[in-house]
């Protein structure tokens, strides 16, 4: 039996309601997926009471599974210098945990804060204050029944597995997980068996697209240098039976999904 991926709503997130983009996938037999917070697609701030229950109760009708949900943050910064902006990123942050719970997710997904490609506050500094801004998450956390997973990413002040591992095994709280991204991690040059295997006891969730170690990108899988069968031969060696969200980025998402999902499933198959 081959493992069930789920899929990211990324790519429908200017173009489609959530709902819209994860009837679409369930269709391709995607299932556990990872919804993305914006405005016209879902929006914390757009959804009433009845809105909220009126969706939970829709998603379950139609069988649809909402693993966690996923600000693209591009205005947020929990690691910020300037006060105001971590305390509105954790304010938004805190509304997309009570969300998450409302509809039956079990996680959000955070970027760890964000840090310029040229120039950089002192990597400690900013350590110190996404550490502040990720305690105050994983209050609201505890509070709703949630896991927070911090996603590797190249933009953030711990952007490598050794770095993000470290950084979580310091809090060692119990609802605090990884999100290992393998296409940001291929960006990075990461070892992915290595990663995998160093991260097991706090994956959370996996995201599944192609990149290369000269080119930045979630593309569809098959177009990229990231090794997809020793990833999923790792992730069955470990264990791992949290989602695996494919977060294709792509102009033509279900053709991309669809043929991504294709080729897992083969090579899940042969493990």
């Amino acid at each position: 039996m081959t493992a069930a991926f789920g899929a990211s709503t990324f790519p429908f997130v200017w173009r489609a309601t959530a709902l819209d983009a994860l009837r679409q996938m369930l269709d391709l037999g995607l299932n556990g997926f990872d919804v993305i917070l914006a405005p016209g697609h879902c929006w914390p701030a757009e959804l009433s009471t009845s809105a909220r229950s009126e969706l939970a109760r829709t998603l379950d009708e139609d069988g649809i599974r909402v693993d966690s949900l996923n600000f693209p943050a591009l205005d947020l910064n929990l690691a910020s210098p300037i006060t105001e902006v971590r305390r509105y990123a954790v304010e938004l942050y805190g509304e997309a945990i009570r969300l998450a719970a409302e509809l039956g997710a079990r996680a959000v997904v955070a970027v760890p804060g964000r840090v310029s490609a040229l120039i950089q506050p002192p990597r400690g500094e900013s350590e110190r204050r996404l550490v502040e801004s990720v305690e105050a998450l994983l209050a609201h956390a505890d509070e709703a029944d949630q896991l927070l997973c911090l996603e590797l990413h190249p933009r953030t002040p711990i952007p490598t597995v050794d770095t993000l591992e470290r950084f979580v095994g310091a809090l060692d709280h119990p609802r605090l997980r990884v999100a290992y991204d393998v296409a940001n991690a291929e960006a990075v040059g990461e070892d992915h068996v290595g990663a995998l295997r160093l991260l097991a006891p706090r994956l959370g969730q996996v995201h599944l697209s192609d990149g290369s170690r000269t080119r930045w990108a979630h593309d569809r899988i098959g177009r990229g240098t990231v090794g997809f069968p020793a990833v999923l031969q790792t992730l069955d060696e470990i264990g791992f039976d949290g989602a695996r969200v494919l977060e294709i980025v792509s102009a033509t998402p279900l053709e991309d999904l669809r043929a991504s999902l294709d080729a897992l499933e083969r090579w899940s198959a042969h493990i």
